[in-house]
């Protein structure tokens, strides 16, 4: 694992993390900037500074979305000294209700019982007690809801491409309970250019725990992850954070497992991309819509990928796609953060919101599942005729129609 205090080092104060991030553009508060940030990492580090009194809020607030680590031009590794550092703080004081929420959410039974459940009580927010467990404050986000069918026809395998090979898909936790139809949308997109999904009994790859600070967790989660998925196939991943995350974790944890697991991760508008779709939906019916384009933090910031969604966009036949000013800027989703840090999480929504308005894009595209709920549920507070789809169901939609709500 890497040696927190020496990440530190290699921040040199030169100020060009501080306008890319949302918290310190919020406060204007040198704190919940990255580099004040990593100076309270370093000076708790050396004993100047208390992690639990000092530094933890300020991490807390943190959205973790690496814009910081994009602008950086010392190629400062800020997602791992926030992860590290949380670690070093909740190993000395775990946050009790934040542990109980990640092991809800990465185990799909208990998750579906609680969605069922939560079905029960009156109106759309989570529980007022458990915001107040979890944050101290009010609730801002809803119950989350298991997406509709999508009632796309059967693949006609006579109009389909020769197999040439196999992957496997993550299937996850969260994203196999709240977004089937994504999943759906994949596994046809990768039969159109010509691959199956290999079937595994599969579990949670341990992102949420990575990101907020149970890197024990999230290594035992990832190693249950390789040892299910043993061939050498490449690992198909449709969820930004769970993508950034499985690649990180070579060089976060060092072990010859892992390291393997992130070399054969690649995002979905990756492989796609690289295998041929575009040709294939130049051939397609097409989706006549205006649309824009969210970029997912860690699917911008921490994997890079920015080009290849945008590439096979631009060959969906009739697609108006429309820029979306500062897609690149956090939606306040940030995994569990709207339920940590909702007041925070609404600011960010409501900037996001109005800048998918200004678009009067009939669709939102973007590649994340938190993403997703988050900004689906600011636009119907705002009446607005703006449908959520992930990238994969919009391609897949150039092929089979668009599928209802979002």
């Amino acid at each position: 694992m890497p040696d927190l205090e020496e990440l530190t080092t290699h921040c040199i104060r030169c100020g060009f993390c501080i306008e890319s991030c949302p918290t310190y553009v919020a406060t204007g508060n040198e704190m919940e900037s990255p580099r004040g940030r990593i100076y309270l990492v370093r000076s708790a580090i050396e004993g100047k500074l208390r992690w639990q009194e000092d530094v933890r809020e300020h991490l807390e607030n943190c959205l973790g979305c690496l814009a910081c680590q994009t602008a950086c031009p010392s190629g400062v590794q800020y997602d791992e000294i926030f992860e590290l550092a949380k670690a070093r703080i909740e190993s000395e004081k775990p946050a009790r209700a934040k542990g109980a929420l990640l092991a809800v959410l990465s185990r799909p039974k208990l998750l579906k019982l609680q969605l069922e459940l939560g079905a029960i009580l009156p109106g759309r927010r989570i529980p007022s007690a458990l915001s107040k467990l979890l944050s101290g404050q009010p609730p801002e986000a809803d119950r989350p809801e298991v997406q509709q069918a999508s009632g796309w026809p059967a693949l006609d395998e006579a109009g389909l491409p020769k197999v040439r090979g196999e992957v496997y898909l993550l299937e996850g936790c969260a994203m196999r309970v709240l977004f089937p139809r994504v999943h759906e949308a994949t596994r046809r997109l990768l039969r159109r250019v010509g691959y199956t999904v290999r079937e595994a009994e599969q579990g949670c790859c341990g992102a949420l725990h990575a990101h907020n600070g149970y890197l024990d967790e999230a290594r035992e989660l990832a190693l249950r992850l390789s040892a299910s998925i043993p061939l050498n196939l490449p690992l198909v991943v449709n969820s930004a954070g769970c993508g950034s995350a499985l690649k990180d974790y070579g060089r976060l944890f060092d072990l010859p497992e892992l390291v393997a697991l992130s070399e054969r991760t690649v995002d979905v508008a990756e492989f796609l991309l690289r295998e041929g779709l575009a040709d294939a939906l130049a051939g397609s019916p097409g989706v006549g819509a205006r649309a824009t384009y969210h970029d997912a933090c860690h699917l911008a910031n921490g994997q890079g990928v920015r080009s290849q969604p945008r590439q096979l966009f631009g060959a969906v036949p009739g697609l108006d796609l429309v820029p979306l000013q500062n897609s690149e800027v956090c939606c306040g989703s940030a995994g569990i953060y709207n339920l940590t840090r909702p007041s925070m999480a609404r600011l960010q929504l409501e900037e996001k919101v109005e800048a998918i308005g200004e678009t009067r894009a009939g669709l939102v595209i973007l590649g994340n599942p938190g993403c997703h709920a988050w900004i689906a549920q600011g636009l119907r507070e705002r009446a607005l005729a703006t449908n959520v789809l992930h990238t994969a169901e919009l391609l897949e939609s150039s092929f089979s129609g668009l599928p209802p709500g979002c």
